[in-house]
């Protein structure tokens, strides 16, 4: 029960926290406030254009996020697809099979793919919001499309860097391919190669990062124009918190569906299983729990990553 009771607690603190920032009054202010990520950026010293900048600075805040937390990404995926769910065993497991660098298998492919992920979702949430709020009946409805359009442009990139991460994180000793070019290499050497790296998950990744983006950048913006955190951190440190709400808010509702997910991607062959099939297949070994193994390090790694993420972006956006 203990991941019930975490998603639980979790969800309480989070609507605490943002219940005031939905007051209407607020929500209007500032909506293009300079060293927010979710509107049009002013033109820097260097006379940068705005989506320039979202794509240079959410390249760079995306991987710097990813290495810092990608331990918990390890102990997350891990904690999906091995029969110890423990922590602590999952821990001594991973350090007396690798050691430290057990802990990072695939993080080249994720700094680069982030990298890549996080520049597009900047940029398309930052093009789609300058766009929907033409359209749009409020500000807030605006700042939901526009996060949800990042989330389905992304969901293309994801898929395939996500994909080759979980191989390399799952794999065993003896597995094929000790690198990210060498499973990919063993996976396009197989019939429907290039269909099993770029659509095995495809359908449950979007279904996980359209609702998940939608949550990630409505959270920040309303943290953020709230000034919750502002008597706590001041300016500069406001965004560490604020994204690192955003980063839990934007994961726990959707954690199930990435557990799916990942039990479909874990393997190098082209397996036909569907979603359905593997949601059918864990509810009845493990009931409702098995949709929420590896919780706990993935609300840390989320937290540690997002807060890191938003950082940086504010700050090189503010230069």
């Amino acid at each position: 029960m203990a991941p019930f009771t975490t998603a639980a607690v979790i969800c309480l603190m989070l609507t605490s926290t943002i219940s005031s920032a939905l007051d209407p009054r607020k929500m209007n202010v500032a909506l293009r406030r300079r060293g927010t990520p979710t509107g049009p950026l002013p033109h820097s010293a260097f006379a940068l254009s705005p989506t320039f900048v979202n794509l240079g600075a959410g390249a760079l805040a995306g991987s710097s996020g990813v290495f810092v937390s990608f331990p918990f990404d390890t102990l997350k995926t891990l904690s999906q697809v091995r029969s110890s769910k423990n922590l602590p065993s999952l821990i001594r497991e991973v350090f007396d099979e690798e050691g430290i660098k057990g802990f990072y298998q695939g993080v080249k492919g994720m700094v680069v793919g982030q990298a890549f992920i996080k520049s597009v979702a900047f940029a398309s949430n930052d093009w789609a919001l300058q766009h929907t709020s033409q359209l749009a009946t409020s500000n807030f409805v605006s700042l939901v499309c526009a996060a949800m359009f990042a989330g389905f442009v992304t969901s293309f990139l994801v898929t395939p860097i996500e994909r080759v991460k979980i191989i390399l994180q799952a794999k065993k000793p003896g597995d094929k391919g000790t690198d990210e070019v060498g499973v990919i290499k063993n996976m396009l050497s197989q019939p429907d190669g290039v269909k099993n790296l770029f659509t095995v998950g495809l359908l449950p990744t979007i279904s996980r990062e359209v609702p998940s983006y939608a949550l990630y950048f409505v959270t920040y913006r309303l943290l953020m124009d709230s000034n919750v955190f502002l008597p706590i951190t001041g300016p500069t440190f406001a965004p560490l918190l604020a994204g690192a709400m955003a980063g839990i808010a934007c994961w726990v509702p959707v954690y199930p569906i990435d557990v799916v997910k990942t039990t479909m991607q874990e393997s190098s062959t082209n397996q036909k299983k569907s979603a359905f099939f593997i949601l059918q297949t864990i509810l009845k070994e493990e009931g409702v729990s098995g949709l929420f193994d590896g919780l706990t390090p993935k609300v840390v790694r989320a937290a540690i990553n997002h807060a890191v993420t938003f950082f940086v972006y504010n700050y090189l956006t503010g230069l």
